[in-house]
């Protein structure tokens, strides 16, 4: 099922601070929580669509903050390179993330983006953003970033994709540009300070 075309907030996140829900935003929040505590983790779980309108509607979310999340995350961005890193030998799943990625956003929103394959050419279409960008799938020198930090420039949320080796799990690559809370702080500036 695809969602209807989302009316996106025009809000920051810093400095004067606009960003509020809508109450069709609040609607969607998974409440209630399991218990009456909350904390926060990482979870490792298979992802099944949920209840229609919800956030677990489709694979990938897309809400009403979008685009100015995305704005935002240019910034952090800009500000501190750090927060996207790959490892070189975790390109190719940068690529298998570019792909589920983009085929997720497109089924479940297609009034706001479109792909578009012949073989190995292809053509992303991201309305919000204004990007239109024609590229050759397994090449990075045909995008402006490398497979990973470029769609994850377009997706919400945080993004870690790990390896496994030695018989543990590895973060080796990753793109963690969303604060928290105040104390949040890069992962560049987090390793510095802690000396590691």
């Amino acid at each position: 099922m695809t969602s209807p075309p989302i009316l996106f907030r025009d809000e920051t996140f810093r400095d004067d601070f606009t960003f509020r829900n809508s109450p069709a935003g609040i609607r969607r929040f998974p409440f209630p929580f399991h218990e009456d505590r909350y904390m926060y983790a990482v979870n490792i779980e298979p992802h099944t669509p949920g209840r229609d309108g919800t956030a677990y509607e489709h694979l990938i979310d897309v809400d009403e903050h979008y685009v100015a999340e995305m704005r935002d995350r240019a910034i952090v961005l800009a500000e501190d390179p750090g927060r996207c890193q790959s490892l070189p030998h975790m390109t190719l799943a940068g690529w298998d993330l570019l792909e589920l990625l983009m085929e997720a956003q497109a089924a479940a929103y297609p009034a706001h983006f479109e792909l578009h394959r012949d073989g190995d050419r292809w053509h992303w279409i991201n309305r919000p953003l204004g990007i239109d960008d024609t590229f050759t799938f397994g090449d990075e020198r045909t995008l402006p970033y490398g497979p990973m930090e470029y769609i994850t420039r377009q997706s919400q949320g945080d993004f870690v994709i790990v390896d496994q080796r030695d018989g543990n799990l590895w973060m080796d690559a990753g793109m963690v540009a969303t604060q928290a809370d105040s104390r949040s702080r890069s992962p560049t500036s987090w390793a510095s300070s802690t000396g590691r």
